[in-house]
């Protein structure tokens, strides 16, 4: 940032997550205090449908959602696990693309999670290709991310949140009634802003700093 003030606005913040179509949570994750035990219940299937998203975004621009799915002419649109060839087939053929098209892709720094899909010999083969060993920040690469922090990168702590409060407020009866919500210009610049005041209080002074170097999401609160 000392050497380049608009770095972190370069950088490409990407992930993916499920959108259930009855906006299921998981109840592992997922904790709700009340002061009585509950009585009511509500049937639902075990599994809800649900559709896999992936998104990436700078500070001025979103590339996405992209949807992991395939056609069946029996059952309709079904959503498919990410692997590492369908994730690298992502990257080649509408990723960088949009990037070309867009004149960025000698200008951004692919920040993406440590998941195996991300990982795989040929994904990190074609990623070292494309951008270069400096300008991705990834597991099992040059500048790795810490594996365990939602509380700083923007997809977590606001870009899902986001779209799923804009799809789940009209209440879709289908996956095919998700509508795409497209945030704000400045909406995306200010999460760059965000990202680097969380990252500044976890790292500034180590152990001695606000956070002691952890997790910062109870202090922004």
């Amino acid at each position: 940032m000392e050497q380049d003030p608009t770095w972190v606005f370069n950088i490409l913040w990407t992930d993916k997550a499920h959108f259930s179509l009855h906006g299921d949570v998981n109840n592992h994750n997922c904790r709700i205090w009340a002061t009585s035990n509950p009585r009511e219940y509500t049937q639902k299937p075990l599994h809800s449908p649900k559709v896999t998203a992936w998104c990436g975004f700078t500070g001025s621009f979103i590339i996405g959602p992209f949807f992991f799915e395939t056609q069946s002419q029996v059952n309709g649109w079904i959503t498919e696990t990410v692997n590492a060839q369908r994730y690298l087939t992502l990257l080649r053929k509408t990723v960088v693309p949009c990037l070309i098209q867009r004149g960025q892709v000698s200008n951004v720094t692919l920040k993406q999670d440590g998941a195996t899909s991300h990982t795989a010999n040929p994904v990190k083969a074609f990623l070292r290709q494309t951008f270069g060993e400096d300008r991705i920040v990834s597991r099992r690469c040059r500048y790795p991310w810490p594996p365990r922090s939602p509380d700083l990168t923007p997809a977590d702590f606001w870009l899902w949140g986001y779209f799923k409060s804009r799809m789940y407020l009209s209440g879709p009866s289908s996956l095919l009634g998700t509508e795409r919500c497209d945030p704000q210009r400045s909406i995306l610049h200010t999460s760059g802003h965000v990202a680097l005041c969380r990252c500044w209080i976890c790292h500034s002074s180590g152990v001695s700093s606000p956070s002691g170097g952890g997790h910062v999401e109870h202090i922004l609160v």
